[in-house]
């Protein structure tokens, strides 16, 4: 008799495996057909996968005990509808796991992530969002390392993928060098971007100018290294990394061709050792 029930237990996480894998298959095929943004389809993809998991496996479970006369069959269908359910599941959660699900409904209502965004959580975990499910979500690191954040311990989410993106770049110059050639030579870097990326651009109002400018010098208080310049620019969000890095690059070319020298640190502290001498002798 244990046996017959364990053969049908394990023919029922069998099926409830490729029922799992079936309706899988079959919403990544209905969202390859829709017409929604490319990051939305992946996101709701995501979620539907990560809900029917856990549909499956509750469902899986209450089977396995009605095999084994944990729940009674005849009174199966209440158990679904009725409070029992929520007494097993309250089993088999714990707060932690409930944590986890409320907060990533709410990360899911309010819009705060799609898969595909580059992020950083909590300050500390980045990479781009691989995978949101209802209790926890997946990033890809740098490292192509996989990293899984359970959605209670996040805290906060900084989104470096919504839309538009202010490239911000400061560079430390030397004191002896001329402001009024600095700033020309920053001149020429903001024209060499503006003319490669004209077309990445984006007016945060109507008013306002499109490309690189130079928003001035921003810092002087660092007397050993020199003063801060800093030069900014709006762009869509999938490209900021891009051309942030290329923007850096054409400071240092530029300060190259124009003989520029970036500020270091100059100041020296030396430390006497004549006591661990002396005491040597």
């Amino acid at each position: 008799m244990f046996v017959s029930k364990l053969i049908r237990s394990i023919i029922i996480v069998l099926i409830s495996y490729l029922l799992l894998k079936f309706i899988q298959f079959t919403l990544k095929g209905i969202f390859k057909i829709t017409k929604f943004d490319e990051r939305y389809e992946n996101t709701l993809c995501s979620v539907l996968c990560s809900v029917s998991y856990y549909i499956m496996l509750i469902l899986a479970i209450i089977l396995i005990l009605r095999e084994f006369g944990i729940v009674d069959a005849t009174e199966f269908g209440s158990i679904v509808t009725g409070a029992s359910i929520v007494g097993i599941v309250a089993g088999v959660a714990s707060q932690s796991i409930l944590k986890d699900v409320f907060n990533g409904f709410f990360i899911l209502f309010e819009k705060q992530i799609q898969v595909g965004d580059f992020i950083v959580i909590n300050e500390e975990f980045r990479g781009s969002v691989e995978e949101i499910g209802i209790r926890s979500v997946s990033l890809r690191d740098w490292d192509l390392k996989r990293i899984t954040i359970p959605n209670g311990n996040i805290n906060s989410i900084r989104n470096y993928s919504k839309d538009v993106m202010r490239v911000v770049v400061h560079v430390r110059v030397s004191y002896e060098e001329d402001p009024s050639n600095v700033l020309n030579s920053l001149q020429e870097v903001c024209d060499r971007m503006n003319d490669k990326y004209k077309d990445d651009f984006v007016k945060l109002r109507p008013s306002s100018k499109e490309g690189f400018k130079i928003y001035g010098i921003t810092d002087i208080e660092k007397i050993s290294i020199g003063a801060k310049y800093t030069i900014t620019g709006v762009v869509r969000s999938e490209r900021y990394f891009y051309i942030l890095r290329d923007a850096k690059l054409q400071i240092l070319l530029v300060f190259r061709k124009n003989n520029i020298k970036i500020g270091y640190q100059t100041n020296i502290n030396i430390i006497s050792n004549e006591d661990n001498i002396s005491e040597k002798l």
